[in-house]
């Protein structure tokens, strides 16, 4: 289970991080899309067109990617 903090952290401290979802979506964090709300323990995506906000209990795991595209 990720907390708030260390999703922030590790975003902060890698520039990016990919995470997935207990339901096995995939999402992108970058320092410049996404906010970190410690009052709604939240964490607010803006990918342009749409909004998304993740509870970070729900993320199974999160890594960095290396490469521009995944297999």
């Amino acid at each position: 289970m990720m907390k708030l903090d260390q999703l922030q952290q590790l975003v902060e401290d890698k520039g990016e991080l990919m995470v997935m979802s207990e339901t096995g979506e995939k999402f992108e964090l970058h320092k410049h899309n996404v906010k970190f709300d410690k009052s709604s323990d939240l964490v607010e995506i803006d990918a342009g067109t749409k909004k998304y906000w993740l509870l970070p209990s729900k993320i199974s795991y999160c890594w960095i990617h290396d490469k521009a595209k995944e297999d």
